[in-house]
C-alpha cells in the first residue's frame, strides 16, 4: 500500500503549525529567529516521478516506478535519510539495490540536490537521498544501471521530455501543465507549503506578501503561486 507523506518544504509556502528556526547574523553573531507559518487555502500537492511522454520504454519504466512505490515503506526511507542529512546515525536499516551486474543499459535520473532528505550531496560528492534510493530500486527492476544528474530544478521536465527514457526524480508536483511534457508515476508522497519569515513578521496569507521581496526556487509550484 503506497505511503503518502506530508513533506514540509523549506522554501516558500504550509498548512501546518508554527515552526521556529534560528540563525546567526554574520556581523555580531546575534541570533535571528525565523518561523514557518500556516498558509490557508493552499491545496495539498502530490509528487511523482516523471518520464517523457514520448519515451519508448515509458510503460515499462512507469510500471517499475509504481511497483516500487507500492512495495516500499516511504516513511522508513525518509527516516533513514533524514538522519544522514543531519549527520546522525539512522535508527533503521534499508535494503539497497545492487546494480553492478545489470545489463539493460543505464537510466539517466535528473534531480536537484539541496532538498534534504530527498536529494542532497554526501561527503563523497555523490547525490543521495529518498528519491535516488527509490530510483535505484526502479533500476533494479529494469535490470539497468543508474546515472544521477544534478541540475537546476526548472529544467528537469524539459530535459526528461527531450531525452528518450530519462527520469525526473526531484519532488516534482504533478500538474496538468507538466503533463504536457511528461507522464507521472503514481504519487509517492504529498506536500504542503509554508512561508518562512522573520519571527516578528509572520505571514499566514499570500495576500500579505504583496510588495515584499520573496525568495523562491525557479520552476517550483511555490514560485507559480507567488507569480499568480
Amino acid at each position: 500500500m503506497k505511503k503518502l507523506l506530508t513533506a514540509l518544504l523549506a522554501g516558500i509556502l504550509s498548512v501546518a503549525a508554527m515552526f521556529t528556526f534560528t540563525a546567526c547574523k554574520p556581523d555580531d553573531n546575534a541570533e535571528i529567529k525565523y518561523v514557518a507559518n500556516a498558509v490557508y487555502g493552499i491545496e495539498v500537492e502530490e509528487y511523482g516521478f516523471a518520464v517523457g511522454n514520448n519515451a519508448t520504454k515509458k510503460t515499462e519504466i512507469i510500471a517499475a516506478m509504481n511497483e516500487v512505490i507500492s512495495e516500499t515503506s516511504i516513511d522508513e526511507v525518509v527516516a533513514y535519510y533524514t538522519a544522514l542529512s543531519n549527520d546522525a546515525t539512522p535508527s533503521n536499516t534499508l535494503e539497497f539495490a545492487n546494480l553492478a551486474d545489470n545489463t539493460a543499459g543505464t537510466l539517466n535520473v535528473y534531480t536537484c540536490s539541496g532538498f534534504e532528505p530527498y536529494e542532497f550531496v554526501d561527503d563523497n560528492n555523490n547525490v543521495i537521498g529518498v528519491d535516488v534510493y527509490l530510483m535505484e530500486l526502479v533500476c533494479e527492476k529494469l535490470n539497468m544501471k543508474i546515472n544521477v544528474v544534478d541540475m537546476d530544478f526548472d529544467g528537469i521536465c524539459g530535459k526528461v521530455a527531450s531525452e528518450d527514457n530519462a527520469v525526473g526524480a526531484a519532488g516534482i508536483t504533478i500538474t496538468n501543465e507538466r503533463k504536457l511534457q511528461v507522464t507521472f508515476s503514481n504519487p509517492y508522497y504529498s506536500s504542503v507549503q509554508c512561508i518562512i519569515s522573520l519571527e516578528d513578521e509572520a505571514f499566514t496569507s499570500l495576500d500579505k506578501l504583496a510588495g515584499k521581496k520573496i525568495g523562491v526556487q525557479t520552476g517550483t509550484t511555490g514560485a507559480m503561486l507567488v507569480e499568480e
